[in-house]
């Protein structure tokens, strides 16, 4: 990743000052928390490639992404995404000044088998730097026991909800987030965990970073299916070679 210049960080902040729900606290409930759906995709609306990293996002738009989880308590993934790309789900992009005291997000990961690779560098980091939190794990009643012990040993923390279908119930991941002080939810991904928060009609801010790149038919597709409730843009931004989209989802509440 290329040095950023401080005329970068600065578009960064401008950016997300100019989205309303993200500097205001209007959609957190009690059942669950605020949640910004964000992702970088391709033209062709592609985000990964099967079982591989793919880097899309441009060095200025990485920036509006690491202030993006600046403002959130939680930042949350599936499992396929921590063995695949291997995050740190923490905030590092920001101006020098702020490294040492900006706040990391919780880091979140939907795990129903407890999949998660002991060296994953969420699990390793914080062992090593004590300014970044063990990772949240919410995994499903059939969970081994003793890989919890493992990871609880470690230091993180195992919550248990119910599953649908082998899937784990986002309504019930997200009322145990809201109770545990998460008010801000920041979901990055992978296709599955986005095209289920999608569904869920629960997701109050769409952040997408568009780059100009054709990925073709073997990549993965962010949206798995067509989304009936319509994308209502706020704004476009073009952060250097990308443009990044933010919008809200008109969900049917009748």
């Amino acid at each position: 990743m290329e040095k950023l210049s401080n005329t970068a960080f600065s578009h960064a902040d401008e950016f997300v000052q100019q989205v309303p729900l993200l500097v205001t606290s209007s959609h957190v409930t009690m059942n669950r928390p605020a949640i910004t759906l964000t992702f970088a995709q391709s033209l062709d609306g592609k985000i990964a490639l099967p079982g591989q990293q793919l880097l899309l996002s441009g060095a200025e738009s990485m920036a509006m992404t690491h202030r993006l989880r600046s403002l959130h308590d939680g930042i949350l993934v599936g499992i396929d995404t921590v063995i695949c790309d291997d995050p740190q789900l923490c905030v590092r992009h920001v101006p020098a000044s702020e490294l040492a005291t900006v706040a990391h997000p919780q880091p979140i990961v939907l795990d129903s088998q407890l999949r998660i690779p002991l060296t994953a560098r969420l699990l390793v980091g914080p062992q090593t730097n004590s300014r970044l939190k063990m990772p949240l794990i919410v995994t499903g009643p059939d969970h081994d026991p003793a890989r919890r012990v493992q990871l609880e040993q470690m230091g993180t923390r195992v919550i248990v909800v119910a599953c649908d279908a082998g899937r784990l119930r986002l309504d019930a991941v997200v009322r145990e987030l809201r109770q545990l002080g998460i008010m801000r939810l920041m979901v990055e991904g992978g296709a599955r965990v986005i095209q289920a928060f999608l569904e869920s009609q629960m997701v109050d801010l769409l952040i997408v970073t568009i780059a100009p790149v054709l990925v073709g038919s073997l990549g993965v597709a962010a949206a798995l299916s067509p989304l009936s409730a319509p994308i209502v843009p706020q704004l476009y931004e073009p952060f250097g070679r990308d443009v990044v989209m933010a919008a809200t989802i008109q969900h049917n509440t009748c």
